[in-house]
């Protein structure tokens, strides 16, 4: 007769029962922390992202008399350039990144090609955009009678408070115009949540100007609810997205609705000129 040794016997059904419902108990409470370090992983590479991306512009700027690079050149002296001569602010800077892959948070969608940061139509894929309202029309050159034409783009001294103003900001990004509504490489706090178009989509005051090459440039909030902003003095830090959109006040009284960007909880600014903000 086979016997077992003393002291050695097989599970019960309830034993197992409860030892599965334990682990099952730990991985609902563990399995959301897990996601959350992920993602705070993923909003540490987009914020050195974003940060690289920085230098990158102000080494652009140290090299060309202290004057920061157009957000877009779509303009000639004769009308609109032709789409392969069209330029956005990630091809000027190129020279100085190493890795064009800086472009883009990882927690953001990715193209189905190889980016081409001089390809006009790609600039709607990239997830970090510059400040739409910096120099965001201009031309290079100057034919007319005191340089009328010539691109105006502002120096890094007309910049107040750089620790406020925003050099770059995560955006909704995908397909460029003509395929798509996205556009990416421009950011602008009075749109957030999805491209032009997607059911995401959400303006918040209504009736500011939209730009033909610049669409509405919508943040998006990636991260827990926030997303990264790198400030014009270099550093990069992440705001929850109702500390940036704006919320003007009732009486703000400003003599160009489009002041009333800057009125927001985190005090940061996008315009270069606003009488209306002190």
């Amino acid at each position: 007769m086979m016997r077992y040794s003393r002291g050695i016997r097989g599970f019960t059904l309830i034993e197992l029962l409860v030892v599965i419902a334990i682990i099952a108990i730990l991985a609902a409470i563990l399995f959301p922390v897990f996601a959350q370090a992920r993602e705070k992983g993923r909003q540490s590479t987009c914020a050195s992202n974003q940060n690289q991306l920085g230098k990158a512009v102000l080494m652009y700027a140290a090299d060309h008399e202290n004057v920061l690079p157009p957000n877009r050149i779509v303009l000639g002296p004769t009308g609109g350039l032709p789409d392969e001569q069209r330029k956005f602010w990630a091809g000027l800077v190129q020279p100085y990144v190493k890795n064009k892959d800086v472009v883009f948070c990882p927690s953001g969608k990715k193209p189905p090609f190889e980016i081409d940061l001089n390809n006009w139509f790609h600039r709607g894929w990239l997830s970090i955009g510059y400040n739409a309202h910096i120099a965001g029309w201009y031309w290079i050159g100057g034919g007319l009678p005191g340089g009328a034409e010539t691109i105006m783009v502002p120096s890094l001294s007309w910049i107040r408070s750089p620790a406020q103003f925003v050099m770059l900001a995560e955006t909704a990004n995908g397909n460029a115009p003509p395929q798509g509504n996205c556009f990416g490489s421009s950011a602008d706090n009075n749109a957030y949540g999805g491209c032009e178009g997607e059911p995401t989509f959400r303006m918040v005051i209504q009736g500011l100007a939209r730009s033909g090459t610049v669409g509405y440039s919508p943040i998006l909030a990636r991260h827990m609810g926030g997303l990264n902003i790198t400030l014009m003095d270099g550093h990069t830090k992440w705001f929850k997205l109702e500390a940036v959109v704006p919320s003007p006040p009732r009486n703000a009284n400003c003599s160009n609705p489009e002041e009333l960007r800057d009125f927001n909880a985190a005090n940061l600014r996008w315009l270069i000129w606003n009488n209306c903000v002190r």
